[in-house]
């Protein structure tokens, strides 16, 4: 009996204790957004609601064993396409002997698992943590962060209608201060003639 309590029950009792990457999300101080490989500002109240809906997403989480491998310089090139998070520590944390200062992970539709890929010092590389959602998706994160998105598009599209239309009255302008000299110049000329 006392076999079976420590090799089956004391190990249990052991991992039910021992922290996960989930309970370190709370411990997050700065969220990275990446657009396509661009960074996108956000607000104090977009970073309240971007940490809410992940939290919420990954409430019911387990974290499974990983067998993914991240490679720097393959994870950059993929941060280029799609919608990134990089979760950012104050300090290193080191789960199942892996160290990290901050957590990367994309956000995609329909995804009921995610490799949350460690970095250090700006690396990716090494082994990730698995995260399977447990019937949960980043569904509402994903239409939260197009909506983001969508935001700076239509402000970037306005500031350029408003350079194109002050670059077009530039041009008119001049186009008028070429006429009148043409016309002065013109008249200047015919008095000469008279």
């Amino acid at each position: 009996m006392r076999f079976l309590f420590f090799s089956l029950i004391f190990p249990i009792l052991f991992c039910v204790n021992s922290q996960t990457v989930v309970d370190l999300i709370g411990e997050v101080n700065m969220i990275v957004f990446y657009n396509d490989g661009q960074i996108e500002s956000t607000t104090l109240q977009q970073f309240e609601k971007i940490d809410s809906l992940f939290e919420d997403a990954i409430s019911n989480a387990c974290q499974m064993p990983a067998y993914g491998v991240s490679l720097d310089n393959l994870t950059k090139e993929e941060m280029k396409k799609g919608f990134w998070l990089e979760f950012k520590f104050d300090q290193t944390f080191v789960l199942n002997e892996m160290p990290f200062d901050s957590l990367l992970v994309k956000i995609e539709q329909n995804c009921f698992g995610v490799n949350l890929i460690r970095g250090n010092d700006g690396i990716y590389e090494g082994r990730c943590f698995y995260l399977d959602l447990n019937g949960k998706t980043f569904d509402d994160l994903y239409k939260y962060l197009t909506e983001i998105a969508g935001e700076k598009f239509e402000v970037e599209n306005v500031e350029i209608k408003d350079t194109e239309i002050q670059e077009e009255l530039s041009e008119n302008e001049k186009e008028d201060k070429r006429e009148k000299e043409i016309s002065k110049s013109g008249r200047t000329l015919i008095e000469k003639l008279n």
